[in-house]
């Protein structure tokens, strides 16, 4: 099988070490398919790609990121994944990070955001059907409640690197309740890319002074990571 094959089957440039992520592509493409997001294919696809090239060497990653937001459970999955790599991940968001996703793009060493891209944050949720016992939706609400914070706490980490927090000498616990407030007061706490750097959220946006095009970001990591 040609590498270009590779690319577009199974979302691998094995020479460039190089991994597209996406949402699972069904054959044939239909409206009703639509775009599942983060999701078990998904997950499973950069699983198997992220440990064939940790196999092969230590060199950089690079994940092309083109997904929205999914399942929670596959999400923390992949974000596992990235931060469990023995290689240096990059991962370079295209249009949104939102979601599942902006979650994702937290776990790589080097976080690059396309110029017109976005993160977007909330709380997510849940549902139950109506034959579920009283005591099933207790016992999700815990469990989702503890996910939140899971995930507030993933933000809140990045954010302690951020120029926000050395400007205003936030202590982590001041950066927390400003990030939940954020949520509480928004929803969906939409954050374009140049406001999403400054929070911390991301390491910088392609086609600035520091990030000039793709081919350097790997020079990039090796430098100064």
């Amino acid at each position: 099988m040609s590498s270009l094959e590779n690319i577009h089957q199974y979302g691998i440039d094995e020479k460039n070490r190089e991994i597209y992520l996406h949402s699972y592509i069904d054959s044939p493409i239909s409206e009703e398919s639509g775009e599942g997001g983060v999701d078990f294919r998904s997950a499973v696809i950069l699983q198997k790609n992220i440990r064939y090239l940790d196999t092969l060497s230590l060199e950089p990653i690079l994940v092309h990121m083109h997904l929205p937001g999914g399942h929670w459970e596959d999400c923390m999955s992949m974000f596992d994944c990235i931060r469990s790599s023995k290689s240096r991940v990059i991962l370079l968001a295209y249009g949104r990070a939102e979601s599942s996703s902006g979650v994702i793009l937290q776990s790589a060493k080097l976080r690059i955001l396309m110029p017109n891209s976005y993160v977007m944050i909330h709380v997510g949720s849940f549902g139950l059907s109506e034959s579920d016992h009283s005591r099933t939706a207790i016992s999700h609400t815990q469990w989702n409640e503890k996910e939140s914070a899971k995930m507030i706490d993933i933000f809140t980490d990045r954010c302690m690197e951020s120029e926000l927090v050395k400007t205003k000498k936030w202590k982590r616990m001041i950066t927390k309740k400003h990030i939940i407030s954020q949520l509480n007061n928004k929803g969906d706490w939409i954050l374009p890319a140049d406001e999403a750097v400054y929070y911390g959220f991301a390491d910088g946006i392609l086609g600035s002074k520091k990030f000039p095009n793709i081919d350097y970001l790997k020079t990039h990591i090796k430098k100064h990571q």
